[in-house]
């Protein structure tokens, strides 16, 4: 991130360059030479704004704005055009800028004067009463900068081999990779084919190939960014062509770390760590190559990790504001009943961490609107049930979703007590919420918990009783059931071979978490070396959507219906930083904003562990040594060692070894 906190920068109404950048993401998908958007609403920024602000001139001077649009200023009631210098005399004034954009753009304006710049100080309006926040970021403080392109930063890479042959060029660039190809030496009197491949084989299996593009009529090339790891080009004398590539890539900074005896679980974290890196762009994409897209579902899980590798606040709110768009709503987020809940969960959870009261105020009319929404399309039980346009979705498994769904139930409970603390955080009553919560609880337990299988079954009106995991895991994770029942859950359902099992590391991520809340450490760490190890086992580079372990060879890359559907860098596949960072590391907030947290590690199979967990502000560093010493340091205040019944208070900037 950029240093120019305090300088002058581009402003826009608040939310609108998320929508904007949302746009553009969801219309870049190609599937086999096709152009695929987006099949949902998507919300667009204001078309025409006004931006004000009354500031002080000491001396006179003048100031020219900046815009993105057409329009014009008025300075103390008189017009002037934009990007012409102003005269400004000695005193008091107000400004208002008036902006359209008579296209998709971002109405947006930038002023750098002695006396007065455009920052987060302005305020603005979409031309009616409602007044609004502006947004900005420090990246784009320059009268050159365009806020309509996302800044990227570039690193140029060269393929780890290039094998050539007649008319065809195979070049495999080591690891997976979203960059921006650059061919040179083409001819520009010939067509060339470029096949992008995660594997081998399907830059390789040219019928069968996701990406892939046709290009002609240059001598050289720069191709839009995509993901890759080998690059197949054929064509009349493609074996003379040039190539390299320019990773492009958000900065981001690793600010955790994990190790322990087994050296092999430290390779298993850093490839979860690259894998989340690819998928941190303008937001929390699901994957680089197939979708590109936001799901709300995949977000949600990113969000956890944010915290536990970069804590960077800022693409976390990105991505919940792109999702949240505008109301009015007329379908669920991504088109999925689970998506919506999980984002108002989120927004919750994301006050939790940082206690940042001024996003849920701006985002509050929204979220209570999202859930109204949801609130409207259940059945007379105040079950969430389909809808026509509703996708129930919770995981790619087998379930009985025949009638209300129990896994939908439990989460609608905890989208509700989250909409509670929402509400009272915006100064609303929190009692409907909290009272409607209760209520749901009281039939969910009546109609889907099953005493006779110690467990809560799929959906209580097909009579088939089926009991799958997805239900059983939320309703641990969201303490939904006293530790006895939990207990009946872990012993019936997860220790339960006959259950059948989850294929996705997005689900068995809820699963580990499950097992961790249980106190059962070593399962998640048995599962993350076994699952995620065995995925890396496979040679892979980075984490995949799905991983079935009874596959072999290409198998693995099938997914959707399609010979390489499955996604090789998926974000979802970055859990593990999360796991390892909360509940062996242990480390966790104890009031909101981690103004007090918790390190209370816990070893279970490992004999040694080494690691560092970000906080709001500072780090927490633990080790356990070979010779037995448990090692912690927070840079930090407000942190408390909890460690074999004992505390201890975490002094800043002090290590205690215990």
């Amino acid at each position: 991130m950029s240093n120019n906190i305090n300088k002058a920068k581009w402003i826009w109404v608040m939310g609108d360059f998320e929508l904007y950048h949302s746009i553009l993401l969801h219309s870049r998908r190609e599937e086999f030479g096709i152009d695929l958007p987006h099949f949902w609403d998507l919300s667009t920024p204001y078309p025409n704004v006004s931006f004000s602000k009354n500031f002080s001139a000491k001396e006179d001077t003048s100031f020219k704005v900046f815009a993105h649009g057409k329009g014009y200023l008025t300075l103390d009631d008189v017009r002037h055009r934009l990007n012409e210098d102003v005269f400004v005399s000695k005193g008091d004034h107000s400004v208002s800028v008036f902006v359209i954009s008579d296209g998709l753009g971002l109405p947006c304006i930038y002023i750098n004067s002695e006396y007065l710049k455009t920052d987060t100080t302005w305020t603005s309006t979409h031309m009616t009463s409602q007044i609004h926040p502006v947004g900005a970021y420090p990246e784009y403080f320059e009268p050159t900068d365009n806020p309509e392109i996302f800044k990227f930063e570039y690193e140029e890479i060269i393929p780890k081999s290039v094998k050539k042959s007649k008319n065809k060029l195979v070049a495999d660039f080591g690891k997976e990779t979203f960059a921006v190809l650059k061919l040179d030496n083409a001819k520009a009197d010939t067509e060339y084919e470029v096949f992008y491949g995660e594997s081998l084989e399907e830059a390789t299996d040219t019928e069968y190939t996701l990406v892939h593009i046709k290009i002609s009529g240059q001598t050289s090339y720069t191709l839009s960014g995509r993901a890759f790891r080998f690059i197949n080009i054929q064509g009349i004398d493609a074996d003379k062509i040039n190539i390299k590539a320019e990773y492009e890539f958000l900065p981001l900074k690793d600010r955790a770390y994990f190790s322990c005896n087994n050296k092999k679980v430290s390779n298993i974290w850093n490839i979860c760590a690259y894998t989340f890196h690819l998928n941190s762009r303008e937001f929390f994409l699901d994957g680089i190559k197939r979708d590109r897209w936001v799901w709300s579902g995949d977000a949600y899980q990113s969000y956890m990790a944010n915290n536990y590798l970069f804590f960077n606040n800022e693409i976390t709110k990105r991505t919940i504001l792109a999702l949240l768009g505008k109301p009015p709503y007329e379908q669920h987020i991504n088109t999925i009943n689970d998506y919506s809940m999980y984002l108002l969960i989120a927004i919750k959870e994301y006050y939790d961490n940082t206690g940042d009261i001024d996003f849920i105020n701006f985002v509050w009319p929204r979220a209570k609107a999202l859930y109204d929404f949801i609130s409207s399309r259940t059945n007379e039980k105040d079950y969430i049930c389909a809808r026509p346009g509703d996708w129930i979705f919770i995981d790619w498994s087998e379930m009985d979703k025949s009638g209300p769904f129990c896994a939908e139930q439990i989460l609608y409970w905890q989208t509700k007590n989250s909409m509670a603390k929402l509400a009272e955080l915006a100064g609303e009553d929190s009692e409907p919420y909290t009272k409607s919560a209760a209520t749901l609880k009281k039939s969910i337990m009546k109609d889907f918990w099953s005493s006779e299988k110690g467990a809560f079954i799929d959906c209580y009106t097909s009579g088939l009783n089926n009991v799958t995991r997805h239900a059983n895991i939320f309703a641990v994770i969201y303490d939904f059931v006293c530790k006895t029942k939990s207990r009946s859950i872990y012993k019936n359902v997860l220790e339960n071979d006959n259950i059948t099992q989850i294929t996705t590391p997005y689900f068995e991520f809820f699963q580990l978490i499950a097992y961790c809340k249980l106190g059962d450490i070593k399962h998640m760490q048995n599962k993350f070396e076994s699952y995620w190890g065995g995925i890396v086992a496979q040679g892979a580079t980075s984490i995949w959507e799905q991983y079935i372990p009874s596959r072999k060879g290409a198998e693995h890359y099938e997914m959707y219906g399609m010979k390489y559907g499955c996604s090789q860098c998926h974000a979802w596949g970055s859990g593990p930083i999360y796991l390892l960072g909360k509940y062996c590391l242990g480390v966790s907030p104890s009031s909101v904003g981690y103004k007090t947290f918790t390190v209370k590690p816990k070893l279970g199979k490992y004999k040694t562990i080494k690691g560092c967990v970000p906080l709001p502000e500072g780090e927490v560093y633990v080790e356990y040594t070979k010779d037995k010493k448990l090692h912690v340091k927070a840079t930090a205040s407000g942190g408390k060692l909890i460690w074999k019944g004992q505390e201890y208070e975490l002094v800043k900037d002090e290590e205690i070894i215990v």
